[in-house]
């Protein structure tokens, strides 16, 4: 998996790359605004105090309203697609969801970085004992986004989804994602 998330990152830097040298700089007359959606897949990353790394793959669907250039709102819905056991430990984010204000610096048409901002959460299982938890907590990250053309674009985020307590130990889980969204309304 982390061969197939290295290719995709690298092949997403090569379409970044191409699409920014052929994009036009002037933003012109350009209609901002409406719904999208889109999904991602990734690396859920799990750290709790007392145990090994523990890994798993997410798959997500995203949904949400952009208002301008710059600001949008988004929600988000998944889980555990795979998971690696390290030691005998593992952990499955049985459903990952989150809400987040959207703030996006355009750079043209073509690229744009964003920041979002949160409640991010995770019903999350163990198996060292059993236990199921479901925290939530302030959820922050960004990414970097590009037009392909005709309303589809990707993206690459690292997002800083939840912490909360496991019976006493301390856990944080991040996420490292690329994804595809439709924006029905982009036309350029």
């Amino acid at each position: 998996m982390k061969t197939l998330l290295a290719t995709m990152g690298c092949g997403l830097l090569g379409v970044l790359s191409t699409v920014a040298g052929a994009a036009d700089y002037g933003y012109g007359e350009s209609p901002y605004g409406g719904t999208y959606f889109g999904a991602s897949v990734g690396e859920l990353y799990y750290r709790e105090d007392g145990i090994p790394p523990l890994n798993s793959t997410v798959a997500m669907f995203r949904f949400g309203q952009q208002f301008s250039p710059y600001l949008a709102i988004e929600g988000r819905i998944g889980g555990t697609v795979t998971n690696e056991d390290n030691q005998g430990y593992h952990a499955d984010a049985d459903v990952i969801y989150g809400g987040y204000a959207k703030g996006i610096l355009p750079f043209n048409h073509w690229v744009s970085v964003y920041a979002i901002g949160g409640l991010g959460g995770a019903q999350m299982h163990r198996n060292y004992p059993a236990f199921n938890t479901n925290d939530i907590a302030v959820s922050y990250g960004g990414g970097l986004e590009a037009n392909l053309g005709g309303g589809a674009s990707v993206n690459a985020e690292w997002v800083h989804l939840t912490n909360g307590d496991n019976i006493g130990y301390d856990y944080n889980a991040n996420m490292l994602t690329f994804g595809v969204s439709w924006h029905p309304w982009w036309g350029f």
